[in-house]
């Protein structure tokens, strides 16, 4: 693997609490894998007046870069995060779990 994408909970979550989930994410993966991590929340800056669907977008092409995606455990929580799942089974992405790692 070169490339994983992380995806989980983002809305209805506090900002900081996101960024930590996927911040301590990102670490693990990088120690474990030895590869580049795409972390939406810092790869993709916030913008004030940014639709979710405008995210959405930002984080789908940089899902299509990767070639695994990473589930934090909170992803079925997530609307969007259900779609990044969506969207890698039908690319036959590699899926790792957070629980099983």
């Amino acid at each position: 693997m070169n490339k994983i994408y992380i995806s989980g909970k983002i809305t209805g979550l506090r900002l900081a609490e996101a960024k930590a989930r996927f911040d301590k994410a990102e670490s693990e993966l990088v120690s474990r894998y030895n590869c580049d991590v795409i972390n939406p929340m810092t790869k993709i800056p916030y913008e004030s007046g940014k639709t979710w669907s405008q995210y959405m977008l930002d984080d789908i092409a940089l899902l299509f870069s990767c070639d695994a995606i990473y589930m934090l455990d909170n992803w079925k929580d997530s609307t969007g995060a259900r779609i990044e799942f969506a969207i890698a089974c039908e690319l036959s992405k590699i899926i790792i779990f957070e629980k099983c790692i």
